[in-house]
């Protein structure tokens, strides 16, 4: 396979309890297994590390190729799935348990790298609400991750959620779950640069859906990742735009520590792998961790 064809994998989604842990037995449905779709590009060389790409709210993993291309010319192997309700993975649109199913999906990733890359060490690149994912990831499974890279964390996630029933009708008729919201995602927030913005647009698989669940679990997520971001013992780099309305730079500084570094880019927005300069921003990235990892 060469670093430009990336290969299509398909890992089981098994379906969930309302608390997020899988339910019993293989999850069918009409037209089979659930299925996790998922993205490789292989590595140039000899392999430095896997690395699991976990995308933003709304967003997808194939949108992210150049990255991973980039990265595999410098020796990284690249996985780059599609979240459940994201992307060509199976679920519905837009929600999620919380964790507890994302780091499922997460660990069925990481075991699949294992398996194909039983010797490199694991990497998670997380972007925004996956900024989120990838932190609690490592601070609940310590030592399943070897450096962690957060691009442009969603700390304090505001959402579009429909409003709760009033008067009469809240007493027969509760919000659903399910319940379908928005992110309020809009592209000239996310990317200063303009033909970006309008591929982000066009792309057919972006979407701007959230539901109640989905909200309400990123919400608290955030908080209890920003207040233990610290007790990461591994090399941890957050990545910003100084012009960023869904990640605050001032915030993302204060979180400098022994481990932690922070690279603010100068002019970008929220979706920095893609905006002005995104070169230059994944040459600080393999760098970070090449230094990170030996």
């Amino acid at each position: 396979m060469s670093v430009s064809e990336p290969l299509t994998t398909y890992l089981e989604l098994r379906q969930s309890s309302e608390s997020g842990a899988a339910v019993e037995g293989l999850s069918h449905k009409a037209g089979g297994l659930f299925l996790l779709h998922v993205l490789e590009i292989a590595a140039q060389g000899e392999p430095r590390a896997g690395v699991t790409l976990v995308h933003d709210a709304g967003d997808h993993g194939a949108r992210h190729l150049d990255t991973a291309r980039f990265l595999a010319a410098a020796h990284f192997a690249v996985a780059l799935p599609d979240l459940r309700g994201h992307g060509k993975s199976e679920g519905e649109r837009g929600h999620s348990a919380g964790f507890i199913e994302v780091a499922r999906d997460l660990d069925a990733v990481q075991d699949h790298l294992a398996y194909r890359l039983p010797v490199a060490p694991k990497v998670q690149i997380g972007i925004g609400l996956g900024a989120l994912y990838a932190a609690s990831y490592a601070l609940e499974k310590p030592g399943h991750v070897a450096a962690l890279v957060l691009v442009a964390p969603r700390w304090r996630p505001r959402f579009e959620l429909p409003a709760n029933p009033g008067g009469l009708m809240k007493l027969f008729k509760k919000l659903s779950p399910s319940a379908a919201g928005r992110i309020g995602n809009d592209p000239a927030c996310l990317l200063a640069d303009a033909r970006a913005a309008s591929a982000w647009s066009a792309d057919p698989l972006v979407h701007d859906v959230i539901t109640v669940r989905a909200a309400q679990e990123a919400q608290a997520l955030a908080a209890r990742v920003e207040a233990r971001l610290r007790e990461l013992r591994l090399p941890v780099l957050i990545v910003c735009g100084t012009d960023d309305r869904y990640s605050d730079v001032e915030l993302n500084r204060s979180l400098a520590h022994a481990n932690i570094e922070v690279h603010a880019v100068a002019g970008a927005r929220h979706d920095v792998l893609h905006d002005l300069g995104w070169e230059t921003t994944l040459d600080s990235i393999a760098k970070f961790l090449e230094r990170a990892l030996g």
